[in-house]
């Protein structure tokens, strides 16, 4: 289906057999909505009137809350971090607080290397938890909390891209519309 709508990224996001059709006014939306449906009708493509939602300002896409060009995960993306003690000593648990975690790593700055002390503890011969642990456990709760909205790019806009590395990780951020926020 992406082939389908390649010719379309202006206005579409195609997931698998999801389809998110995006625009900056309600006019543009009803031209994108024709032009959708007419791409549908010609490659014989079958729509649920069930699953459509129609012209909304808010809409939950794979997991993100998108709002007038801005990106942050759903709430339950978050709330991982309040199910979790701030000692995760077993190493299955640590797995599925780290994996939750990637989920939203993308919104958090230099989250790997606060996570460094439990990366440690994943290792063949790990280190006993200590409050070096603890500590990096309380400290990624907090900025998981704190996760700020991101921006969708404008491909038309100036952007910079700034980047950093260390012997404990890397990481970029692609800031753009003359603030220089990041997106």
């Amino acid at each position: 289906m992406n082939s389908i709508f390649n010719d379309y990224s202006y206005m579409s996001i195609v997931y698998i057999d999801d389809v998110l059709i995006f625009s900056e006014n309600i006019d543009s939306h009803f031209k994108h909505l024709n032009t959708f449906f007419k791409v549908v009708k010609n490659n014989g493509l079958v729509v649920s009137a069930k699953k459509m939602v129609l012209f909304q300002t808010t809409i939950r896409f794979l997991g993100h809350d998108l709002y007038q060009g801005t990106y942050k995960p759903i709430c339950r993306a978050i709330e991982f971090s309040s199910k979790f003690s701030n000692e995760i000593p077993d190493k299955t648990q640590l797995q599925r607080f780290l994996g939750s975690l990637n989920y939203v790593a993308d919104f958090i700055p230099k989250v790997r290397q606060t996570c460094e002390p439990l990366y440690k503890r994943l290792r063949k011969n790990p280190v006993p938890w200590s409050t070096e642990q603890t500590e990096a456990v309380i400290q990624v709760k907090a900025l998981v909390q704190t996760i700020p909205c991101l921006g969708i790019p404008n491909p038309d806009a100036f952007m910079v891209i700034e980047t950093d590395a260390s012997h404990a990780g890397y990481g970029g951020i692609l800031k753009q519309k003359g603030k220089h926020e990041a997106v």
